[in-house]
């Protein structure tokens, strides 16, 4: 359409002729063709006729847009595509030196020949920057000039930002106030970088930014779905023609309209301008193939799209963000059904059913957005948690409580707790509640740093969303040596962060203990909540237990006892609880789990497995003498410790001991007094002692060896740290001993402590013997079941002391 116009009428119709072949880039060719005209009405002394830096998503048309102006522009002749990755430093050692003369005398000799042309430098982020530099001094007004520059467009292409510039607040600030939009985004590119052979280099020299920031940048759209589906149109309407013309089978279509929106739907997840043009016709082909196999005498071939295939895509394209949700979040794709009949030379090809099907596992990828598909009704207990975070989740859904104390929405928060408990459920669930997509960093993925800022870039240009940090306390190892996280790129991303009320990034990170968090990370402003997951509660324990119990079962499982069995376990223990007892039961041959099962298997777990009676001297004798040790600890306890609810106590010899008495793992948060400290000790000397009162001195075994560490560094504890000795009175050494570097009172530690140990021994024989009547039961009990669970342990013992 070249002609020799005036420049006023001329540019319009550039404007015009750009926006009829490409689609949905109205203000990528305003900016562009009023660019070109101001430079030709004001003759600037600028080097170059007019340089531009197009940014977007690839596919989007930054290349096509320069084909198109040479097509129209009168004052153009030729064109120039240099593909920067050609001119990186990655490809061997020394090339960037090579590189930077080689695509100057390029560039040189290119206008020597074309002095009115196009110099298209497509991502120009992959050059090196050496080559980089050598673009700036051939293209700034204030360098000498080796050619003609002036009747040259240099467009310089990237992606870098391309997500971000999607965002609506940005593209508002655009339209409203350009110059902050055009600061704000060479600012967001001077913070760009790459690796290179694992080091970490800007992606833009310094000097060739301050180029393009004299320059015009354009921003490109992501193209809509409906122009996709116009692409498609003009791409199958191009190949059918081509098709008719060289095999003489014509070409048919009914409800062409829905017919191309299927088919250009069913290449998702890959929708884009160069996908379709590609692949479209392939998959035509492959259908007219078919028909063909049918009859060699084929002289038309019909595509059409059945009712329900109509009402489908219907369906889908009324509201197309929710099927662009399912496509790119939620990884459904659509699969068409086809059906082809043959009769009279005409074959019918018709896309009989269209439906979402769910994407192969094997094509899902962690570091791209997803869409949480369960919130916090699917999580077990844990109600304290779950109002903390709806509190959260007011200040991103509700602006005007953060407004109100003149404050910016929050950048993230830390759950921190046990592993095990729902921290990463928790989080999923946070994403669900808030309607906000999420992207994960875990394992490896939290020391690379270059994947750390690709998805903050993702979530940043996808805003609102979540960012979740799985684990950031796990320990890596990297060059033989054990370290954790560098922190440094997630605190870079944090307070490259300009955070909005319309489009927030928030960040949950998660680890197992919050003195684990870096010195970093708490600074005000980063992330500034913190939310304790603790152990799982009774009703969350049921839940999992519920949850097992939906496999075929003995109706006569008591669910409380086993829930009380589960205590202190975490989510991964307790579904390996369903899942390893099924085993055992189908390996045995059993229709249904029992309980025994059940709880066999949750020792198993929490205490090693069963023991062979082959692999234990004399079985009888000792399983008498753990019988009698254990009572003692358990009888014991019971009385003096009421306070402590006992879980079980057992005899079966397991490969973490050959007994023992198990506690509800619950959590006490109240302080321990001196006298229950005081009765601890005796619990924990009570095995021997009522092993001793029964056996005599062959009770005296070197089994008690655990109780007496504990039973000693309680003491110590007491005496040492928490000041309870009446001698000694109130002091704690270890502070005094850190500061200074010496022992002190260390005598008259240890003499009091044999003291303590001394009254605690008298004390617990004394116990023994007027409680022997109790421990003696809860022994003979434990020789014939192996097991006495926490209840029946309460009720032989009141019946034995009434």
């Amino acid at each position: 359409m070249k002609n020799g116009k005036d420049k006023g009428t001329f540019g319009s119709e550039i404007e015009k002729y750009l926006n009829e072949k490409l689609f949905d880039q109205e203000d990528a060719v305003k900016i562009l063709t009023k660019t070109l005209l101001q430079a030709s009405l004001l003759k600037t002394k600028n080097r170059v006729r007019a340089l531009f830096t197009f940014i977007g998503l690839p596919n989007s048309g930054k290349h096509y847009l320069p084909q198109l102006l040479l097509q129209s522009d009168s004052e153009i002749e030729n064109i120039k595509t240099f593909n920067m990755d050609q001119y990186s430093g990655n490809f061997a050692i020394g090339m960037e030196q090579m590189n930077s003369p080689l695509i100057e005398s390029e560039v040189i000799s290119f206008v020597q020949d074309n002095p009115k042309s196009i110099l298209l430098f497509e991502d120009i982020e992959k050059a090196d920057l050496q080559v980089q530099l050598s673009l700036y001094t051939l293209f700034a007004s204030d360098e000498k000039s080796p050619v003609d520059f002036s009747h040259v467009i240099v467009i310089m292409t990237t992606t870098r930002l391309g997500l971000l510039i999607q965002r609506q607040d940005l593209r508002d600030l655009m339209k409203t106030d350009p110059l902050q939009a055009h600061t704000f985004l060479m600012e967001r590119l001077s913070h760009e970088y790459m690796m290179v052979s694992g080091n970490k280099e800007e992606a833009f020299d310094k000097k060739l930014l301050s180029l393009l920031n004299e320059h015009t940048v354009i921003p490109f759209n992501r193209l809509s779905l409906s122009t996709l589906i116009k692409i498609g149109a003009r791409t199958l309407n191009e190949m059918s023609q081509g098709f008719t013309k060289e095999s003489g089978i014509e070409v048919e279509y009914t409800s062409f309209d829905k017919f191309i929106s299927l088919l250009t739907l069913s290449l998702a997840p890959y929708i884009n301008a160069r996908h379709i043009i590609k692949k479209l016709p392939e998959v035509m082909f492959s259908k007219i193939y078919d028909a063909l196999t049918l009859d060699t005498h084929v002289k038309q071939v019909h595509f059409r799209v059945s009712d329900e295939a109509v009402a489908f895509v219907d369906d889908a394209l009324k509201d197309q963000p929710l099927l662009l949700k399912k496509i790119s979040k939620q990884h459904k794709r659509i699969t068409l059904d086809w059906k082809l009949k043959y009769k009279n030379g005409i074959v019918d090809c018709c896309v009989d059913n269209a439906f979402y099907s769910e994407e192969k596992l094997g094509t899902l990828s962690e570091d791209v957005l997803h869409v949480a598909d369960m919130g916090f009704e699917n999580v077990a207990g844990q109600q304290r948690v779950k109002n903390e975070l709806l509190e959260v989740l007011a200040l991103l859904k509700e602006p005007d409580r953060l407004k109100h104390f003149d404050m910016t929405p929050p950048k993230g928060m830390f759950l921190y707790g046990p592993q095990g408990m729902g921290k990463k459920l928790l989080a999923r669930a946070f994403a669900y509640e808030s309607d906000m997509p999420y992207i994960v960093i875990s394992g490896a993925d939290l020391f690379d740093a270059s994947k750390i800022h690709k998805v903050y870039a993702q979530a940043y240009g996808s805003a609102p969303s979540i960012v979740i940090l799985e684990d950031i306390d796990v320990q890596g190892f990297m060059s033989g040596v054990i370290s954790r996280m560098n922190i440094t790129p997630l605190v870079e991303e944090l307070d490259g962060i300009v955070q909005s009320f319309e489009s927030p990034v928030f960040t949950i990170a998660t680890l197992s203990d919050i003195a684990n968090i870096p010195d970093e990370l708490n600074k005000a402003g980063r992330i500034d909540i913190r939310i304790e997951v603790p152990k799982l509660d009774i009703e969350a324990r049921r839940f999992f237990i519920q949850e097992v119990l939906k496999k075929p079962h003995d109706g006569a499982i008591d669910i409380e006892r086993v829930v009380r069995y589960i205590s202190g376990m975490g989510g991964n223990e307790l579904k390996r609880i369903g899942q390893e007892a099924a085993l055992n039961a189908a390996r045995k041959g059993l229709k249904e789990l029992t309980e025994e099962i059940l709880l066999e298997q949750i020792n198993i777990i929490k205490y090693g497995t069963k023991l062979e009676n082959k692999q234990i001297r004399d079985i009888e004798t000792s399983m008498a003498k753990t019988a009698y040790h254990e009572a003692g600890h358990a009888v014991l306890s019971f009385v003096l410790l009421p306070n402590i609810k006992i879980e079980q106590v057992t005899v079966a010899p397991r490969s973490e001991a050959l007994g023992f008495v198990s506690y509800h793992n619950d959590d006490y948060i109240d302080a321990t007094s001196k006298d229950e400290l005081f009765n601890d000790v005796c619990v924990l000397l009570a095995g021997r002692v009522a092993k001793m009162e029964k056996f005599g001195e062959s009770g005296m075994e070197t089994g008690a060896i655990n109780d007496l560490e504990m039973a000693s560094l309680q003491v110590y504890a007491a005496i040492a740290l928490f000041g309870m000795d009446d001698k000694l009175g109130y002091i704690n050494v270890s502070g005094v001993e850190s500061v200074y570097g010496r022992k002190i009172l260390s005598k008259k530690i240890e003499d009091r402590m044999l003291v303590w140990i001394d009254d605690a021994k008298k004390k617990t024989q004394k116990e023994v013997k007027r409680l022997w009547p109790a421990i003696d039961a809860v022994a003979k009990e434990l020789i014939k079941k192996e097991v006495v669970d926490g209840e029946e342990l309460k009720e032989i013992i009141n019946k034995a002391i009434q």
